[in-house]
């Protein structure tokens, strides 16, 4: 689901290569670390590198593998802390303005994201990473989208083949647009893959549904890092077109109506978009065609319960239309009874690693 939002796909330039290897203790240290931060010994890592920082205290290496390490922990600030120290032990080193911005654009500073990622650019005009990320980094809370799509596009004139250029500066597009850039994305792809599913949601969305099914047919893989997956998405819309259909030839059986007020509520638990309001609709519509109608009375309780998981006066209409349920159905009122108990929409417990 949030599916997405900023990819860490982008390679990244490591600044270790760029410094003679150094002598003696301070080399054990330094390797050690290194060597602990690619075993995932996270916190290992971090307190080798404080060992190394203190056998050389002018030497940028401990700071970044600390603000490596810090990263892969999503500890956004401290990582973002860590490479400003390196920085200022290497300050024409353009990977640890890199290296900083990524950690920034995570935990949402923007104004400072940005700023190391111009610096990067300065010193390396030609760093297409560099560019990718400042779009982000400018996209942030709309802020500067205009910005942001020109950065997309130097990105991906520099560097043809990096797709999550054109995968993000597609979603600032308008619809013709973007299925043209990600047509141009696809084509430059070896394994024709490349936001082949974000132009799949865009025909999705436009009702063009026998096109997106080819696309989903033609893949090398399925969709796994975006949340609902394209194919979710596609065959949610054919059920849906198929119930119209249903429906149109016959408006007034109320077991058409009920299918189609299913079909509308079908979503993403976390997504507060008016369609239980819209499914409700269709089952008085039912009940009202066949009155003492159970399964229509249990879609209406189903859509208040999931209402009042947002906004807690729909608690009422759930007494209410449960109390009616419940004259029709014994065993369906305990289902809903149960699905109010469990049910929980809106996600919790999410880290942006902004206090960290």
């Amino acid at each position: 689901m949030f599916a997405t939002v900023f990819s860490q796909t982008v390679p990244t330039p490591k600044p270790l290569e760029t410094a003679p290897t150094p002598p003696g203790e301070f080399n054990e240290l330094i390797r050690s670390a290194f060597d602990l931060y690619e075993q995932k010994k996270y916190d290992e890592a971090i307190a080798m590198s404080v060992k190394a920082a203190g056998a050389r205290p002018t030497d940028f290496r401990p700071h970044y593998v600390a603000g490596l390490s810090y990263s892969a922990q999503w500890k956004m600030r401290s990582a973002s802390e860590a490479f400003a120290r390196a920085i200022s032990r290497s300050p024409q080193n353009k990977g640890l303005y890199y290296s900083k911005a990524v950690a920034d654009r995570h935990r949402n500073a923007g104004e400072e994201g940005a700023a190391a990622a111009r610096k990067a650019i300065e010193l390396d005009p030609t760093f297409a990473e560099a560019y990718f990320t400042l779009g982000g980094l400018l996209a942030m809370g709309g802020k500067d989208i205009k910005g942001a799509i020109e950065a997309y596009r130097t990105s991906i004139k520099l560097k043809p083949d990096l797709f999550n250029a054109y995968y993000h500066l597609g979603m600032h597009l308008d619809p013709k647009d973007a299925e043209e850039l990600y047509r141009k994305a696809m084509a430059l792809d070896p394994q024709k893959m490349a936001c082949r599913f974000s132009l799949g949601r865009i025909l999705v969305k436009q009702g063009r549904l026998a096109e997106a099914r080819v696309l989903w047919n033609e893949r090398k893989y399925d969709e796994k890092n975006i949340e609902p997956m394209f194919i979710t998405l596609l065959e949610r819309a054919e059920k849906l077109k198929q119930v119209e259909d249903a429906l149109a030839q016959k408006p007034s059986d109320p077991d058409a109506l009920l299918r189609m007020g299913f079909m509308v509520m079908e979503g993403e638990s976390w997504s507060f978009d008016g369609r239980q309001g819209r499914a409700i609709v269709y089952f008085k519509k039912a009940l009202a065609l066949k009155p003492g109608f159970a399964k229509a009375q249990f879609g209406i309780c189903k859509a208040y319960v999931e209402l009042a998981d947002f906004s807690e006066d729909k608690n009422k209409n759930v007494d209410e239309e449960l109390a009616k349920l419940r004259k029709m159905d014994v065993k369906l009122a305990d289902e809903i009874v149960e699905y109010r108990k469990n049910f929980s929409g809106p996600l919790r417990g999410f880290s942006n690693g902004q206090d960290q």
